[in-house]
């Protein structure tokens, strides 16, 4: 859906303190900072959650929805702008899902940066591909394979677990169960190593709207999700730090790369 105007781009912690983002546990630390960062001054263990830019499925209604759709010309301007703003981090890797639309938002990123990607099989939307609309009657769906991603994305890194069946293996739909666990584990692996090697430098993940509300909850410890917080919009910046044993939200659905007509969710 696309917002002519959005009340609120994006929150700093502060926003969020201040709207009751307390409830979400006593043992969640919130940082205080501005929307915008001085690279100078920016953490080792600081990661990006970024969402994919506006895919053909968000523009349609469920019932036409396909497996795994490709970008709107919204959206690849979304991932153009998306681009330009990344720019503003010291980002040193990058890391996609394997849907189309999350490799297609993240092309202009790797141009951008002048950075290979990383295409991770494991972090893909919750439920996984499939096809249908109906309860009960979902069916998975293969996903690109080893071949064609590698003929599509040349020269990026494919996961090790991604060969000629797809990157799905013949899933069934995910359930939101499977995925916490499944978030649970890409957090761990997020905690302890998959970063940069160098102090002031982060890693990037562009991933979906609902395993980014999911992976978000894994990371700052909490099973609870306050539904006054915005929708997740197309291209969204969401920046956790690493403060001694806990990750800090520092930034939350920053938008600040994108004018208003770009808005969407």
């Amino acid at each position: 859906m696309l917002l002519a105007s959005a009340p609120m781009l994006a929150a700093s912690a502060t926003d969020l303190l201040t709207s009751d983002a307390g409830s979400v546990g006593h043992e969640v630390a919130w940082i205080l900072k501005s929307r915008c960062f001085d690279k100078i001054g920016l953490m080792k263990n600081s990661i990006l959650l970024i969402r994919h830019a506006q895919s053909a499925n968000n523009a349609l209604p469920e019932s036409q929805r396909v497996p795994d759709p490709g970008l709107t010309e919204l959206g690849h301007q979304q991932a153009r702008s998306l681009a330009d703003g990344i720019k503003r981090f010291p980002v040193a890797q990058l890391y996609c899902s394997p849907f189309r639309r999350s490799l297609d938002t993240t092309r202009p990123c790797s141009e951008a940066l002048k950075l290979p990607v990383t295409v991770q099989s494991d972090i893909y939307e919750q439920g996984g591909c499939y096809s249908g609309h109906v309860h009960g009657q979902l069916r998975g769906a293969p996903g690109m394979n080893r071949a064609e991603l590698q003929k599509d994305y040349l020269g990026w890194e494919i996961c090790e677990t991604i060969g000629s069946e797809g990157w799905n293996h013949g899933r069934d739909y995910e359930t939101e169960h499977q995925a916490k666990h499944r978030a649970e584990r890409v957090a761990s692996r997020l905690t302890n190593g998959w970063l940069p090697a160098f102090p002031g430098e982060m890693a990037a993940l562009v991933i979906h709207a609902d395993f980014k509300r999911i992976l978000l909850m894994a990371l700052l410890g909490t099973d609870r999700w306050d539904e006054h917080w915005q929708a997740i919009y197309n291209t969204s910046i969401t920046h956790l730090e690493r403060v001694g044993n806990k990750w800090q939200l520092a930034e939350w659905n920053s938008v600040t790369h994108l004018t208003p007509d770009l808005i969407s969710d």
